[in-house]
């Protein structure tokens, strides 16, 4: 793993140290998410490390607890008026997001459920975050079955594009079609 500043300045940044655990949460899933392997990583000390985070339990809390608040996104979405302009601020919201956190700048959906897949805890805090922005979707649509049908769409996409990243133009497509199911266009009406 590269991380540019951290191979020529040891002084790193809490989000330095949290930029790097998301990459390996992404990559090599929670187990990788360690003291030792990270600061190897970011070639400095493990004392770096303590400086912003108490412990590994204190940097997994952090790393769950961010990718949690991303449900103001929706919120944000809901005070929106026009449905239309609110899904695409969503989509556009969703690709900037998901390129971000390859590059371990943001949270990663896709690594969050992974982790979920083996952690009950986590499993819990996840399903409980995604009832939430499933509720949010289906609010702001007032179409519960399409805002459904969008939202899976959308995890089946994350599971692809981890396997394949080419698809990364996928989400466009997902997005096109979810904006005309969910919020098609007015037609004119004649007299």
């Amino acid at each position: 793993m590269e991380h540019g500043r951290a191979a020529t300045d040891t002084r790193l940044t809490r989000d330095d140290w949290l930029r790097a655990a998301r990459l390996a949460l992404l990559h090599a899933g929670p187990e990788a998410v360690a003291v030792e392997p990270l600061a190897r990583d970011l070639r400095v000390t493990k004392g770096s490390f303590y400086w912003h985070f108490r412990d590994r339990g204190d940097l997994l809390e952090t790393l769950l607890a961010e990718w949690e608040v991303e449900t103001a996104l929706l919120t944000k979405a809901l005070r929106t008026a026009d449905l239309r302009e609110a899904l695409v601020m969503i989509s556009e919201e969703l690709d900037r997001r998901n390129v971000a956190s390859e590059r371990g700048e943001s949270p990663s959906d896709a690594a969050i459920f992974a982790w979920a897949a083996v952690d009950p805890e986590v499993a819990r805090r996840a399903n409980k975050a995604e009832r939430e922005r499933m509720r949010l979707l289906r609010d702001l649509t007032g179409q519960p079955e399409l805002a459904d049908l969008f939202y899976y769409a959308y995890h089946g996409f994350l599971l692809r594009r981890r396997r394949v990243p080419s698809a990364a133009g996928d989400l466009a497509i997902i997005s096109r079609l979810g904006l005309a199911l969910l919020a098609p266009p007015a037609r004119p009406q004649h007299k």
